[in-house]
């Protein structure tokens, strides 16, 4: 059956399968798959089952979709496609069975492999903590591991009880390996942005400091704690990972997550007390350890380790370096979901300042939940559209090179967009030399009328001292409409395409406005008129016949 993998931003794993021939997928509740987190649209992008197969399309969304690592507007999807909607990551499958992966060589048993009675159960919380401070390890700065100490890891030898120097060698071994594996994590951190390829990099440094022959990470679900997927595999020797299936026992595993404890069972063969645990006999495995990965105070998964060889049989030592690693990764997997909001906060800066000035984006970034997710968004609103335009362009561009009427036209743009910034307005887009800006999307203001015309105003003085250094010949005039009214805001256009504008009646009366006005002349419609009459001097025009209308618009000129 096809289904989609959905791989959350803390790496936990659910499955959604296609059941429907068009699977609509997004924030709002109406979806067919709800993703509710912020950086995925309400409406985000729809999965279309046709005779050829099945398309994935962008509906508009703000932060776009990838697939793959490219954006795409729509697209035929393949097996295993992975599809990025926000900041979480869906893996699309057929429903055909796959190349085995490392991933999927993991398969969680349901046998009753633990009992109440073991004996090697640790405690483990969020709130445990290694108990090491910068001055212990000043004190043992120097020590040396002896030769003579080398085996002093093998449970099988009868060893005397350490002493106390061999106690604090051993303490500052664990503490070393930990410290080297945060040390070496830390250096990624910043590299690798992808959650699963962390925890790949942490199990990698995991079998540097912990001799085991494989070990996985599996990750609880959404859906519940009961739900669990394996995300990484390791294996010490490359050779193995093609001799079969790891089978983890789902008891053990469930153990760990649900009372938040760490396990150890250092001779798993001999064990009369696991005698129930076929997965344990069947890779015939003498000893293991598995421990919570936390995240903040929740378990979120577990890392298990596991060893096949006598003479490497898992200590109560090895059990607390690997609990201090699986802890203090809680850190390091926050500093990578921040790393993540920060990307993704700049990238929404780089989208925002295309049409909006400083202020309103500062407005966006600190407003509500609520504003930073349905900003670009189709919604009603009462808008004051703004049009300028180069009186004359035509002949004016017959005198001219093309380059000299691009760079005319850049210098033209440039200044009059900086104005409209200035009052807060929104660029909407250029039509040949033509202007469109928006005072009240994405966001209203009381005072949006007022801006428009602060900044046509500017636009003229700022129009007069251009010309002032232009050429006779390249001189040219520009005409204003402003308008005021209901519209629609938000991004519009086809998958391929889409654009954030504001349609309706309004926007085309401004834009009938600005096409008859007079050079350097500002124009304005009756509902504009009506915010700003005792704050401007205004001359009644009267009522004028327009293009596209069967009535008549009342019309306003703003003198000064």
């Amino acid at each position: 059956m096809p289904n989609i993998q959905i791989i959350n931003t803390d790496g936990r794993i659910s499955n959604f399968p296609i059941l429907k021939d068009i699977i609509v997928i997004g924030r709002g509740k109406e979806n067919d798959l709800v993703l509710p987190i912020q950086s995925v649209s309400r409406n985000h992008a729809r999965i279309n089952k046709i005779d050829t197969g099945f398309f994935l399309t962008d509906l508009g969304s703000f932060n776009g979709t990838k697939v793959n690592g490219k954006s795409i507007q729509s697209i035929r999807l393949k097996n295993n496609d992975e599809i990025k909607v926000g900041k979480i990551m869906l893996k699309f499958s057929t429903g055909e069975k796959p190349a085995q992966s490392p991933v999927q060589t993991v398969v969680l048993t349901k046998e009753n492999d633990y009992k109440k009675g073991h004996s090697t159960i640790i405690e483990s919380s969020a709130e445990d903590s290694l108990g090491l401070s910068s001055q212990d390890l000043l004190i043992f700065t120097g020590i040396g591991k002896g030769p003579e100490e080398s085996d002093l890891s093998l449970p099988s030898e009868k060893v005397s009880p350490p002493s106390k120097i061999r106690e604090e060698l051993l303490s500052l071994e664990r503490m070393n390996k930990v410290l080297f594996v945060l040390y070496e994590i830390s250096k990624q951190l910043h590299l690798i942005h992808d959650f699963n390829e962390l925890l790949k990099k942490i199990m990698d440094f995991i079998f540097i400091v912990i001799d085991a022959d494989y070990g996985f990470v599996i990750l609880t679900s959404d859906e519940g704690k009961d739900e669990l997927a394996p995300v990484v595999v390791k294996y010490k020797d490359d050779k193995a990972k093609g001799k079969g299936e790891i089978k983890a026992s789902r008891t053990i595993i469930n153990k760990v997550v649900n009372d938040k404890v760490a396990l150890l069972t250092a001779d798993a063969m001999a064990d009369t007390r696991l005698e129930n645990a076929q997965s344990l006999f069947s890779q015939k495995i003498r000893s293991a350890m598995c421990v919570p990965l936390w995240k903040k105070d929740k378990v979120i998964g577990v890392i298990q380790l596991d060893s096949v060889r006598f003479n490497n049989q898992f200590t109560e030592d090895d059990l607390e370096l690997l609990k201090a690693i699986g802890h203090q990764m809680a850190m390091v997997i926050e500093q990578a979901s921040l790393n993540e909001q920060v990307r993704e906060e700049e990238r929404m800066i780089s989208r925002l300042e295309r049409y909006h000035s400083p202020q309103i984006i500062e407005m966006i970034l600190k407003g509500s939940q609520e504003t930073k997710e349905n900003i670009m968004e189709s919604k009603d609103l009462t808008a004051t559209i703004f049009f300028t335009d180069i009186i004359g362009f035509t002949p004016l561009s017959e005198k001219m090179p093309p380059r000299e009427i691009n760079l005319l036209l850049n210098q033209f743009f440039s200044r009059m967009t900086d104005i409209i910034f200035k009052y807060d307005g929104t660029l909407d887009k250029y039509i040949g030399d033509c202007i469109m800006a928006v005072f009240g999307a994405p966001m209203e203001k009381k005072d949006d009328p007022e801006r428009a015309i602060l900044a046509a105003l500017e636009m003229k003085r700022e129009l007069r001292a251009i010309m002032k250094k232009t050429e006779p010949e390249k001189k040219f005039d520009i005409r204003i409409g402003i308008n005021t009214g209901g519209v629609v805001a938000g991004n519009i256009g086809s998958p391929n395409r889409m654009e954030y504008t504001v349609i309706g009646d309004p926007v085309n009366i401004a834009s009938r406005l600005e096409s008859i006005a007079q050079p350097n002349q500002i124009l304005i419609g009756e509902e504009t008129y009506n915010h700003v009459k005792r704050k401007f001097k205004i001359k009644k025009v009267g009522p004028k016949k327009v293009k596209g209308r069967v009535a008549e618009i009342m019309v306003y000129e703003v003198l000064r």
